[in-house]
């Protein structure tokens, strides 16, 4: 009797559908966060979500989970570490467009993209942007004097990709 063997392909991007600019500068988060809204026009505030919800009612969530970015990391035979990354937002109401500056080191000094850790930020940009929007807001980032390196970054490519999820 032959043995008959299958394979299983699953083909899904773990909604990777946004653009991914890395950021390196010499600024500390919030100073990054309002030079880009100085020079851009974006309105980024600090946390990954508000704190109340469409109907104005108090989201039923830890507050560090709303106000950071929560990576869990397991290592062989240790207890899971949490890793909170900082994060701003800006998005319109009907969430039409969406914009996250998240920082590449947490607080704990990992690192969420270890294989790229020349960037210290990426600015992660949901739904649709038209290449010549995302030029002009690279080049507006471009003039922080801080910063020194501006680049998209294909997503797809990374190995930790999973870290850019939420």
């Amino acid at each position: 009797m032959s043995k008959i063997t299958f394979k299983l392909e699953t083909d899904f991007d773990l909604e990777l559908d946004f653009n991914l600019v890395g950021i390196s500068a010499t600024l500390r988060d919030y100073r990054l966060a309002h030079f880009i809204n100085k020079h851009t026009g974006l309105l980024f505030i600090n946390g990954k979500e508000d704190y109340k919800d469409h109907n104005g009612n108090k989201k039923d969530k830890p507050q560090n989970e709303l106000d950071y970015h929560i990576i869990y990391e397991a290592k062989k035979n240790k207890p899971k570490v949490r890793n909170h990354f900082t994060i701003y937002r800006y998005h319109n109401q009907t969430f039409e467009f969406e914009y996250y500056l998240l920082s590449n080191k947490s607080l704990e000094g990992a690192t969420l993209l270890p294989e790229i850790v020349s960037f210290d930020y990426f600015l992660i940009i949901k739904h649709f942007i038209h290449p010549e929007d995302l030029d002009y807001l690279m080049d507006s980032i471009k003039e922080i004097p801080e910063v020194l390196l501006v680049k998209e970054i294909d997503p797809t490519a990374l190995k930790s990709k999973e870290n850019l999820i939420f």
